[in-house]
């Protein structure tokens, strides 16, 4: 009996990789923070019902921001086929946070898929501590071990902008970064990175108790950085939350 059990148990583990081939290639894929890249269907799935939903004429000549049930009154104003984006209005750990999911068409694929480009989070209830972000804001977590952090000044006004990349690069990275961000080929070093916008006024000093107004979530890479430097002032500094 022993015999015939041993023989059964491989036969059923090769039966199931041979009916059902496709499991894998089902699972949803992001980058570490857990949003990007993620199909519009599963951010909702995530997060439930948008609060709004968002569209823009490009290059930002009309906008229009409706409700869920008004979708369809939404794309009847522009007369092609646009990206609507997610807004939503949530509430972590007693905070009020605005998730502002903007989508990009990914079209490798059999048809056409929106899939989660880049986000926004801000602070509604006021500026938080850089070093208390984490604590209530999951996505944010892979900041803290960022081993690249570069500091710039954004131009005409008096405000700080810190760039968290990561050291993980992989082909949806890669994909992603050539696909909504930059299309220069010679750009390698796409990553899952957090754009930090710090309150107007705050110290060049940086520190994990500057305070902070937004965070950006999307890829970027030293390279990428690299090229606008001299407009920004960028410089690599500590990573200020180690």
């Amino acid at each position: 009996m022993k015999g015939k059990l041993k023989f059964v148990f491989p036969l059923l583990g090769l039966l199931s990789v041979c009916l059902f081939p496709t499991v894998n290639l089902q699972a949803k894929e992001s980058l570490d923070d857990g949003i990007l890249w993620l199909t519009k269907a599963e951010v909702n799935g995530k997060f439930g019902k948008p609060t709004y939903l968002y569209c823009e004429e490009e290059p930002y000549r009309r906008y229009v921001i409706v409700k869920p049930e008004n979708e369809n009154a939404l794309r009847a104003t522009f007369l092609y086929d646009v990206v609507i984006h997610d807004f939503y209005y949530i509430k972590r750990d007693g905070n009020n946070i605005e998730y502002r999911i903007y989508y990009g068409e990914d079209v490798s694929g059999a048809g056409k898929t929106y899939r989660a480009k880049k986000y926004s989070i801000t602070f509604m209830d006021g500026p938080v501590q850089l070093g208390k972000i984490a604590q209530f804001i999951p996505e944010f977590k892979p900041a803290n071990e960022c081993k690249k952090v570069f500091q710039e000044r954004i131009i005409n006004y008096n405000t700080i902008r810190l760039i968290f990349v990561t050291d993980k690069v992989n082909d949806i990275s890669k994909r992603m970064g050539s696909l909504f961000t930059d299309p220069d080929k010679d750009i390698k070093d796409w990553s899952l990175s957090y754009e930090v916008m710090l309150c107007d006024g705050e110290p060049e000093n940086v520190s994990s108790n500057s305070m902070v107004k937004k965070v950006i979530v999307s890829v970027d890479g030293e390279y990428r950085i690299g090229k606008t430097a001299h407009v920004f002032g960028s410089k690599l500094i500590k990573n200020p939350l180690q």
